[in-house]
């Protein structure tokens, strides 16, 4: 008899442990967040205007969840963290991609250019 309820124990926990959502805490957002605006700023986002304006918007949700902390508010703080690690993410992304995209238009004109000197 002890076997079969030891079992049935053990089966009805992992159960439970495997059924339980995980809700990542108000703290790893905020880390996610903060560390998405370091490799944006490392990448010199805040150097292209575009990247620098998404950057300025993850730096005041950063700082509305902090404060929506403070008040309580642990909800509302993670949505802010998330958005603000996104606009983060974004700002690196066209930290990245927007001067590339520069080059190459300036590369395709001299292209043109050479074409045209050609003819």
């Amino acid at each position: 008899m002890r076997p079969k309820l030891l079992a049935a124990v053990l089966c009805l926990t992992l159960f439970g442990c495997a059924s339980k959502q995980v809700v990542p805490t108000h703290n790893e957002s905020r880390v996610q967040a903060e560390a998405s605006l370091k490799a944006a700023e490392s990448a010199g986002a805040s150097r292209v205007p575009e990247a620098a304006q998404h950057m300025e918007f993850a730096r005041q949700q950063i700082a509305d969840a902090e404060r929506l902390l403070v008040e309580g508010e642990q909800e509302a703080a993670d949505m802010r963290f998330r958005q603000a690690e996104a606009d983060a993410d974004l700002a690196l992304a066209l930290a990245r991609s927007i001067p590339l995209e520069r080059e190459a238009q300036r590369a395709t004109q001299q292209a043109e250019a050479a074409r045209r000197s050609l003819q």
